[in-house]
C-alpha cells in the first residue's frame, strides 16, 4: 500500500503486529516502516512454539519489544497441556530481553469450538494473575466474548499496568464498558472496511488517548496485490481514523504512539 513517509520526526508505533510470522526477512520489513516514521513496533506472542523466535527478534533489532501469552487458540488446542504451558509462559516472561506485556490472551467464541470455552476461560484467568503479579500490561484477544471477557475481567481484575483489547470491531457502547475498566482499544485493518459501521461509531465516539493503531501484520493483503500487510502500512489505518475523527493523520499517529509508549513503558521517541 502506497503512502508517503510522514513529513514529522517520526518515532511512531506499530501497536501490536506478528514479524516473527512474515516470510520476508525482517530486517527489510523494518527498514521499510522506518522510513515511514515507524520506529518502534510490539511483536505479540501466541504460543510456546513463537516465543524463542520473537525473543531472538527483539535481541537483534533495535525498535523490536516482544509481548507473550498463550492465545484463546492455543489454549483451545492445548488444553490438556495448559499447565506446562503456563509453566512456560512463567520462564519467557522472566527471559531477555523481557517483553513489555503479556499477551495475546483472552476468549473467542467464533473460531472455536463452544466445547473449548472453559479451557479457554482456565488460560484466561490464569494469564490475568500472572499480569497482576508481575504488573505487566495485557493484550486481550475477544471475539464475540465481549459479555463474558467482562464479566471475568471485573470479577478478576486487571494489572495496575492496565492493558488493550487488541484488534477491537465491536460497538460504541462496549468500548465504553472496556474504557472504564482501564483499557485502549486496538484499532487494526478492520477500520478500512466500509462496512465497519459499529468500529467507525465506536472510533468516533472514542477519545483520541484511548486508542492505539496496529497493522495486526502480515494478517491481512494490502489493497491491490498480494502481498501481505507489514507495519509500514500503518498509515492507512492513521489516515482512515483521523478521517473519521475530523484530525490530522500525523497528530493522530503522534497521539497513538505517545499512548502506546506509555502503556508499554518504551523509551522516548528518537
Amino acid at each position: 500500500m502506497d503512502a508517503a513517509p510522514p513529513a514529522g520526526p517520526g518515532g511512531f508505533v506499530d501497536g501490536h503486529c506478528h514479524l516473527d510470522l512474515d516470510p520476508r526477512p525482517p530486517a527489510e520489513v523494518l527498514a521499510r516502516a522506518r522510513a515511514r516514521g515507524i520506529t518502534d513496533v510490539i511483536v505479540a506472542g501466541v504460543d510456546p512454539a513463537g516465543w524463542a523466535a520473537q525473543r531472538d527478534l527483539a535481541a537483534a533489532h533495535p525498535g523490536v519489544h516482544r509481548a507473550a501469552g498463550l492465545h484463546p487458540w492455543a489454549a483451545a488446542e492445548r488444553g490438556p497441556a495448559l499447565a506446562d504451558d503456563l509453566a512456560a509462559l512463567h520462564a519467557t516472561l522472566a527471559a531477555a530481553p523481557l517483553p513489555v506485556a503479556l499477551g495475546e490472551l483472552g476468549l473467542d467464541h467464533h473460531a472455536c469450538p463452544p466445547a473449548t470455552r472453559p479451557a479457554q476461560e482456565a488460560a484466561f484467568r490464569a494469564q490475568l494473575a500472572l499480569a497482576r503479579e508481575r504488573d505487566l500490561p495485557v493484550v486481550l484477544h475477544l471475539v464475540r466474548a465481549h459479555g463474558r471477557a467482562l464479566e471475568l475481567l471485573r470479577a478478576d481484575g486487571l494489572p495496575r499496568a492496565g492493558g488493550v483489547v487488541h484488534g477491537f470491531s465491536g460497538s460504541a457502547d462496549v468500548a465504553r464498558d472496556y474504557v472504564a475498566l482501564g483499557l485502549h482499544l486496538g484499532v487494526g485493518f478492520v477500520i478500512l472496511r466500509p462496512g465497519a459501521r459499529k468500529l467507525h461509531a465506536a472510533v468516533v465516539a472514542l477519545p483520541v488517548e484511548r486508542l492505539i493503531l496496529e497493522t495486526d501484520a502480515p494478517a491481512w493483503p494490502v489493497a491491490g496485490g498480494p502481498s501481505p500487510s507489514e507495519p509500514a502500512d500503518l498509515l492507512a489505518m492513521a489516515a482512515a481514523v483521523a478521517a473519521l475523527k475530523g484530525l490530522d493523520a500525523e497528530a493522530l499517529l503522534q497521539a497513538s504512539s505517545a499512548t502506546a509508549r506509555r502503556l508499554y513503558r518504551l523509551p522516548a521517541a528518537p
